[in-house]
């Protein structure tokens, strides 16, 4: 009955045909159906297909069809788009997460410290014409562009350029949805990586593409098995393959979000999917039951792809018909047939790039760029050279978007045959200013709360202002400006200024006293050097510290040594001189790292205001290493931190100090132990050995074995009054949660420091 059908279809259609001895043979359509990861089936039935001798001369496609028919329609085969779609990291493209590897310090300092960060210009805080520029500058969906367009882009190179999709190996055309009227778009010119995107925007998860004028979205909304473009295109025969859910709706519960948007998306297509379904010659839907839109693992993959070729097996009678008929019109048995070259794929083959193009940067950016990414003229380049780069601009902060275009230069070709490419980075600056706003509560220092305003830091060179504010118990403020060289440095002014309370173990007491402290301190410096990885910072610091001497009543603090309270220890004074800080921090993570190394280093020369000839000079290391053995759940994480003091530290703010689980939380020179709440006065030359076991026990909970050990050397600095002049040790326990407003932990830990068992909670990022 098929043959009977085709025959008479294409009788009619020969009748019209003039001009040539014979008409050609009739011409095959493949239509596939949008669905998400569901769509995999597709690859499954493009395969038996080839496998009967079928010829596909065109292929039209919505959403996830439009992405399996667009690679097809440029050579890719099934077994190929099978590996593709199976490999492809979706979470990496719908999350448009950033390395921290590759962040810039900045960057990396406001994913650790704040958990809500939200760029701005200043343009969209006026009101012009009674509308609000500033409700145009917010997202327009989850995703943004950057990682989808830049994979297809990967799969495409050849047919990036604007081009009639006839064209391809195979003619193609997809099908999206203007935003703006609501009406059907036909693609079937422009670049296919920018139609593959706009047939698969999904209203608020992936951002809209802005396409001939056109805002464009998921065609979805408008056809989502669009066999009449088909017709359209010159297509014969017709077969189909639909991956759409059958939506039986539990009236008793409430729906996902995902399943609301796929009902209304599904009533609003049903009829013309209908009419559509009519059209086809082979009409299949393969069995998907258990897999949803983002079923995107690969055994689910692998599953779909096995799913859509036994489907198709079912209509091997109908689909021998057709090949029959095909063969019977054709002067030799057909096949399939590729009409162009087939597009390269940039992870398996490199490109010879011979110029490199930088859009919306200027000349110095442009060579500033292209240096600091790595790239070169005139030689292969891989994807994972690009991919580095375009982590690393990512990684300054100064971007939203980056995309980029592997075009063939066709006029400038090699003595050697090689064919030469222009690639060419579009970028979408960030707006340049930005604020932030972090919380954190613990039971050491209570709640508190940090705000921060950055004037122009998302640009990469100029006049850069930074204020932080942390509101709580001992509040601080920070106040940087910076002048920022590209290729040379950052130039920084910067004014710090704390009010601290703490509590300290004095001398042979073993008695806590508490401490109140003011201090102002103003510091010059150089830093950055743009080096990835690593942060300097070279410059001469003034500091005017105030004891308040409130707290050292003696009918409060009776049990103290009153004379060791008084000493000099808290007199105000005020400290200058130079110093230096070396930072190396390839961490994957800035509180649960599973790999990775940071090692720091400072030294500081102190000249005191009241006392010229009274030079302290201080040098301090720490590192830390993170080793997860096979990729396991057991992280080993061993550290060190040492501080030697040459000269009378006379002042408390210059003490060798241990205590607590935040470095520098009271005074500058505090080192964590775990086992000792408060801060402790160690000896001139302090070092701590101490060894972490963490063990990631389920999703994102964790569970962590230390130990430390302190080795004290009394005297090293003409301390005769050091108050540990033994070896300490401690250990602890700590459960941790990696929350999305920071780690939630509880310790409990004991030392033979203060023999005494003690519980710490914290709530939040550190700062």
């Amino acid at each position: 009955m098929l043959l009977i059908t085709l025959a008479v279809s294409f009788t009619l259609q020969a009748q019209t045909f003039q001009g040539s001895l014979q008409a050609p043979r009739p011409k095959v359509g493949v239509v596939l159906g949008g669905g998400g990861a569901k769509g995999a089936s597709h690859i499954g039935v493009l395969k038996y297909l080839e496998e009967m001798g079928i010829p596909v001369d065109y292929v039209a496609g919505t959403s996830m069809g439009s992405i399996i028919g667009g690679l097809y329609a440029m050579g890719y085969s099934p077994d190929e788009l099978a590996v593709l779609i199976a490999n492809m990291n979706w979470s990496e493209y719908v999350g448009n997460s950033i390395d921290r590897s590759v962040m810039s310090p900045e960057m990396r300092q406001r994913h650790s410290t704040l958990a809500l960060n939200i760029p701005f210009g200043l343009e969209g805080l006026s009101v012009k014409d009674g509308k609000k520029p500033l409700t145009r500058n917010l997202p327009s969906a989850y995703v943004s562009n950057t990682a989808l367009i830049n994979l297809f882009n990967d799969l495409c190179i050849g047919y990036q350029e604007d081009m009639n999709f006839n064209d391809l190996p195979i003619p193609f055309a997809c099908v999206a949805t203007d935003i703006a009227t609501g009406n059907e778009v036909v693609i079937q010119q422009g670049s296919v990586p920018t139609a593959m995107r706009a047939s698969m925007a999904i209203p608020g998860v992936f951002s809209p593409v802005l396409m001939n004028h056109q805002v464009l979205v998921d065609g979805g909304l408008v056809n989502n098995f669009p066999a009449d473009v088909l017709l359209d295109m010159g297509a014969d025969i017709i077969i189909g393959v639909e991956v759409s859910d059958k939506l039986d709706l539990n009236t008793e519960e409430i729906p996902s979000l995902l399943t609301v948007f796929n009902c209304l998306v599904s009533n609003a297509v049903s009829p013309k999917r209908a009419e559509n379904r009519k059209l086809c010659n082979v009409y299949m839907a393969p069995d998907i039951t258990g897999y949803g839109t983002l079923s995107f693992t690969p055994d689910a993959i692998d599953t779909l792809v096995n799913r859509g070729y036994k489907k198709a097996k079912e209509y091997h009678e109908q689909l021998a018909q057709i090949k029959l008929y095909l063969d019977s019109n054709s002067t030799q048995p057909v096949g399939k047939q590729l009409r162009a070259d087939k597009a390269k794929n940039l992870k398996n083959e490199p490109v010879f790039i011979h110029s490199i193009t930088m859009n919306q940067c200027d000349v110095a950016q442009s060579r500033w760029l292209t240096r600091k990414g790595g790239l070169h003229l005139d030689r292969y380049t891989t994807f994972d050279d690009i991919d580095h780069a375009v982590n690393i601009y990512r990684g300054t902060g100064a971007f939203n978007d980056i995309t980029y275009n592997i075009l063939e230069d066709k006029n400038n070709s090699r003595n050697d045959s090689v064919r030469v490419y222009d690639l060419i980075f579009n970028f979408n600056p960030t707006p340049p200013h930005v604020i932030g706003i972090g919380s954190r509560y613990d039971t050491e220092e209570g709640a508190a709360l940090l705000i921060n305003l950055g004037i122009n830091e998302k640009q990469l060179s100029g006049a850069k202002l930074n204020l932080t504010g942390r509101l709580s118990y001992n509040p601080r403020f920070n106040l940087t400006a910076t002048y920022a060289l590209l290729s040379v440095a950052d130039f920084n002014m910067e004014y710090n200024y704390r009010s601290q309370h703490f509590k300290v173990m004095v001398q042979d007491s073993r008695k806590n006293t508490n401490l109140h402290f003011v201090q102002s301190k103003v510091n010059a410096y150089v830093s950055q050097f743009h080096l990835l990885n690593v942060n300097t910072a070279v410059g001469f610091s003034y500091a005017s510290t105030r004891f308040d001497q409130a707290y050292f009543d003696s009918n409060t603090y009776d049990t103290i040594d009153m004379a060791i309270v008084h000493s000099s220890a808290f007199d105000d004074n005020r400290l200058f001189g130079p110093y230096l800080h070396l930072n190396y921090d390839n961490l994957d993570d800035a509180y649960f790292a599973r790999r990775g190394l940071n090692a720091q280093l400072d030294s500081h020369l102190y000249i005191d205001q009241k006392n010229t000839e009274g030079l302290v000079q201080d040098l301090g290391l720490f590192v830390e290493g993170y080793l997860t053995p096979r990729d396991g759940k057991l992280t080993i994480i061993p550290q060190f931190y040492s501080r030697m003091v040459f000269g009378k530290a006379l002042y408390a703010n210059l003490w060798n100090a241990i205590g607590g689980e935040v470095a520098g939380r009271h005074i500058d020179h505090q080192k964590p132990f775990i086992g000792v709440s408060h801060v402790n006065e160690t000896c001139d030359l302090t070092a701590i050995l101490r060894c972490d076991l963490r063990y990631n026990f389920y999703g994102k909970h964790y569970l962590t074995a230390m130990y430390n050990f302190m080795y004290g050397i009394e005297g090293f600095g003409d301390d005769d009054e050091a108050f540990l002049r033994e070896n300490y040790s401690g250990l602890g326990l700590r459960y941790a949660y990696d929350s999305p407003i920071g780690p939630i932990s509880l310790t409990s830990q004991w030392s033979d420091c203060t023999h005494r068992f003690s519980m710490f909670f914290s709530l939040g990022y550190i700062f």
